[in-house]
């Protein structure tokens, strides 16, 4: 009696572990480590032998007891945690996805900075310990497992919910700081997975009541909202193209031909209209509103003399920036109303100067005191903040995100320097990861040389781009390949996809999902490069892979 409740008290620890690792994902980093300490516990005590503890107190005499009842504990736990690594040891596919964790330690022979290699081995420990400690426990079956899967989404709601009050109180420079806790790269990539399970768990006929799927729904819709309300580029992003090819796999793996011709005509609707938007909103950022440059007036209602760039053509929202410029009304003028001086740098580090033309230009306004005057506080304190078309400041707007990648891309294409524009910064990125991969290509430069080799490589690039924004290159498999080399990039594809295949996991839903959306977000991002990344990455895959006995069949 007593030995199985002291199993069934490892258990319910064991499941614990598990719901804090779910429920603290999107919000603590301090608590993800906790949780696996916690876990590592009870992975320590998992397979001691109560019944030889039992006999030991009771063979000895009192004193023997007390005494040697600690150095027989400490006995029994290191057999116990042998016994758990034997079992680790003969599950072939976990022992292949940790061994990514074994890459990052071979990679030290090539390694001169030792104390970021250290850094970074901590960092990527959870895909040697989650693995271990998921793979040798019993796995869930079904009803458990979606319990899981709620508290986490819970969870991500309640993220969401923070964002959104951090959002609206407006206490932030640039909209990714809403996310305070966790990057709102990784959170983007938590609220897709939860709005694909929600939608699984819609079309589940019997297993949840219609009030709950009703709560399902309303949450889904929450969630897709929250995107925009955080103009989240990635988690729309990668959301789509998660969508786009999971309408493909259902569409080639349907057995009928009703349900294949309506997967289809899904998939076609929605590439049209994500075209047709797309194309509208280039065209709408391309048009320009005809001007006489000869019959431009040359004085404001003042009497002062505009000064006009007719040789520079930039636009925003189809108007000339360069035209109708009074620089001393609106130096003037703007220092009244801002504490930030005309001549200083906004929150951004760009030039208000700059920053205050291209928002008049964007609403039409001439750029003197009178249209000066007709920007509202709200619209003053967005320049501020270095907001420098009032597309950009809408709320619920993609647009916005699509005109900053447009003007990031005309800028770079003219001047080379990338900086301000994500999209054109990643690029920069990826040319100096070529470079290094280029120079790098057999060995890589180590585990912890990664930083000072990609200083190195801008330096030699002669790059424009600005020196606080020198980055890593913003890409999973170009971080491995050039930390490690062409056989460190081939075992890392070869330790992600290999258990999958052997386990057959790729006809599950929620497998499939996750590790399209895993990979997805490796192109644009270092997704396991970080704390809460490696953990999201390495905690999912093993719970979808070794901790459930029942599947969901996808088709």
């Amino acid at each position: 009696m007593a030995e199985k409740f002291f199993r069934q008290f490892i258990r319910w620890n064991y499941i614990l572990g598990l719901v804090m690792m779910m429920a603290f994902l999107p919000h603590s980093k301090f608590m993800m480590s906790f949780a696996q300490f916690w876990l590592a516990a009870v992975f320590a005590v998992d397979r001691i032998d109560f019944r030889k503890m039992k006999e030991f107190v009771l063979q000895q005499s009192r004193w023997k007891a007390v005494v040697f009842f600690v150095p027989y504990f400490f006995y029994q736990l290191l057999i116990s945690i042998g016994k758990g690594f034997k079992s680790f040891f003969s599950n072939k596919p976990a022992m292949i996805f940790s061994s990514i964790f074994l890459l990052h330690i071979i990679g030290l022979i090539f390694t001169s900075d030792y104390d970021y290699a250290m850094k970074d081995l901590r960092t990527k420990l959870p895909i040697f310990l989650l693995p271990l400690f998921i793979s040798t426990s019993p796995g869930f079956r079904k009803r458990d497992f979606y319990g899981f899967i709620i508290i986490f989404v819970a969870s991500v709601l309640v993220r969401t919910f923070i964002n959104s009050g951090n959002l609206f109180q407006e206490n932030f420079i640039d909209i990714r700081e809403i996310s305070k806790s966790i990057s709102h790269i990784i959170v983007s990539l938590l609220i897709s997975f939860s709005v694909f399970s929600l939608g699984y768990f819609l079309f589940l006929k019997r297993t949840f009541p219609g009030i709950v799927k009703i709560l399902f729904g309303i949450a889904s819709v929450w969630l897709i909202i929250y995107f925009v309300l955080s103009k989240s580029a990635t988690g729309l992003a990668v959301s789509s193209l998660a969508l786009f090819i999971l309408l493909i796999i259902l569409i080639i793996r349907s057995k009928t031909l009703w349900r294949k011709i309506s997967l289809l005509g899904l998939f076609l609707v929605l590439t049209a209209l994500f075209t047709i938007y797309v194309l509208d909103v280039g065209k709408d950022y391309y048009h320009v509103n005809q001007v006489d440059f000869s019959k431009l007036d040359s004085t404001t209602s003042k009497g002062n003399r505009y000064t006009h760039y007719i040789s520079h053509r930039e636009v925003e929202n189809g108007n000339y920036i360069w035209i109708y410029i009074q620089w001393d009304e609106l130096k003037d003028s703007w220092n009244k109303r801002s504490k930030i001086k005309f001549d200083s740098l906004d929150k951004k580090d760009q030039r208000v100067s700059n920053t205050l033309i291209r928002f008049m230009s964007s609403k039409g306004y001439r750029k003197d005191a009178d249209g000066l005057k007709k920007l509202t506080n709200e619209e003053v304190q967005e320049i501020e903040k270095g907001i420098a078309n009032v597309v950009f400041a809408q709320t619920f707007s993609i647009r916005g995100r699509i005109y900053e990648f447009l003007w990031g891309y005309d800028e770079y294409k003219k001047s080379g320097d990338p900086t301000g524009s994500s999209v054109m910064q990643r690029l920069e990125f990826w040319k100096a990861s070529l470079g290094l991969i280029k120079e790098n290509w057999l060995t890589g430069v180590g585990t912890g040389d990664m930083n000072t080799a990609f200083q190195e490589q801008y330096n030699k690039m002669h790059t424009k781009l600005a020196s606080q924004q020198r980055w890593r290159s913003h890409n999973q498999f170009f971080s491995i390949f050039i930390g490690f080399g062409l056989f460190g990039l081939l075992w890392f594809l070869f330790s992600v996809f290999y258990p999958p295949i052997v386990l057959g996991k790729f006809s599950d839903y929620f497998f499939l999902i996750f590790i399209i959306i895993a990979i997805i977000s490796m192109i644009p991002e270092d997704t396991i490069e970080s704390q809460a990344g490696v953990t999201f990455f390495a905690f999912m895959y093993s719970l979808l892979l070794f901790g459930r006995k029942e599947d969901d069949p996808i088709g």
